[in-house]
């Protein structure tokens, strides 16, 4: 019997291991009863598979949604059910700080979004499962707007056309955030309001009536909201946006003789005045207008009513930018044909720093006057 060389009989222990080590690999790894074709195993520390991470995703609110109040959010998440794996929590963050952990399904969370100031705020979902892999979300950027107190001066001046009236008011109303319950009261002098309710729709539009004040007794011109008002979820995101009013009617104008927008800080409101262009003063036309923009400065939303009188042809109205170019085309009514409208238009940082500096103009068209038959700059004050 031949002696087998030591360096022939190394070889095949290192031949033999790797064998060993491929058969094993096979079976699913070391100590591993996991089979891909039971849809069943383990995996993990001390196994050849490791543990897939765990998925999960914000399903509400939507992306540039705008929220008050309280907010729910939700999340679908999942773990690697094969390996007999579950998730275990859910927590969700905002700017990157936890608010809430949800440890079953469904992973819905109910966040009180008056804790952080107005404007946008980032939601993620960070999923844990039952053997400690944790994901992370995309981020889901949402509009928080949470009124509270605010102050609007009434005047004839934004209705129109315009009533002949000396009136004025003055709209003190308060919304709180979390309940959405209203208090307030609004102060008249020189009329005699038959009513005064707060109505939802933006400057220069109108809209129907959401509260109806009461007389004050014992003080003339005082009006009160009633006990027990709540305001909607979807009214409280109107007035966030600029989308309330008072206004208050007589008999001499039942349709309105003073009005007040109520906006929070970040929102802006001004009513321009729109005159003939040199063109159609030159064809004759007497014609005028008045243009109502809303500018929110925290989420870039521009708002803009024309109420024209004069042109009984006006064609296309816009919005143009400093250099003159549209920034923004309006709608014509198919009801009132001489109003045009755009709400809610995106527009970027510098346009809304072109509106504080003064720089944006409206112009309506007519058939007669292509070019502008009436027209005039958006003045921020």
């Amino acid at each position: 019997m031949h002696a087998r060389h030591p360096i022939l009989t190394r070889l095949l222990m290192i031949l033999g291991g790797a064998l060993i080590a491929a058969a094993f690999a096979a079976c699913g790894g070391y100590g591993s009863n996991y089979s891909s074709g039971s849809g069943g195993g383990t995996c993990g520390s001390g196994y050849m598979v490791a543990c897939p991470l765990p998925t999960v995703s914000v399903t509400a609110p939507t992306t540039n949604a705008t929220v008050s109040g309280t907010v729910a959010l939700t999340a679908t998440a999942a773990a690697a059910s094969q390996y007999s794996l579950t998730v275990a929590s859910v927590e969700f963050d905002v700017d990157g700080t936890a608010v809430g952990t949800v440890m079953a399904s469904p992973y819905t969370f109910n966040w009180d979004s008056t804790k952080v100031a107005n404007g946008n705020h980032t939601v993620t979902a960070k999923v844990t499962d039952s053997v400690g892999g944790n994901a992370t979300s995309s981020g889901v950027v949402v509009n928080v707007q949470n009124a509270g107190a605010m102050a609007a001066a009434m005047s004839p001046a934004q209705i129109f056309p315009v009533p002949s009236s000396r009136a004025s008011g003055t709209a003190r109303i308060s919304v709180e955030s979390q309940t959405g319950a209203v208090t307030g009261t609004v102060s008249l002098s020189g009329m005699s309001a038959r009513t005064v309710t707060i109505n939802q729709g933006f400057a220069g539009s109108t809209g129907e009536a959401l509260i109806t004040l009461a007389p004050r007794a014992g003080s003339a011109g005082e009006f009160v909201v009633p006990e027990n008002v709540v305001l909607s979820a979807e009214q409280a995101g109107a007035l966030a946006q600029g989308r309330l009013y008072v206004i208050a009617t007589s008999v001499a104008n039942p349709d309105g003789e003073i009005r007040g927008q109520l906006a929070p800080d970040n929102v802006r409101v001004t009513f321009s005045e729109l005159s003939a262009s040199p063109e159609a003063r030159a064809l004759g036309l007497r014609a005028s207008g008045v243009a109502a923009t809303t500018v929110d400065t925290r989420s870039g939303t521009l708002t803009v009513h024309v109420n024209s009188a004069g042109l009984e042809d006006a064609t296309a109205a816009r919005v143009l930018s400093g250099a003159g170019t549209p920034l923004a085309e309006l709608a014509r009514s198919p009801v009132e044909t001489a109003h045009f409208s755009t709400e809610l238009a995106r527009i970027s940082a510098a346009d809304v720093e072109s509106f504080e500096a003064g720089r944006l103009s409206v112009s309506v068209a007519a058939s007669a006057a292509p070019a502008g038959a009436i027209r005039g700059p958006v003045s921020p004050d």
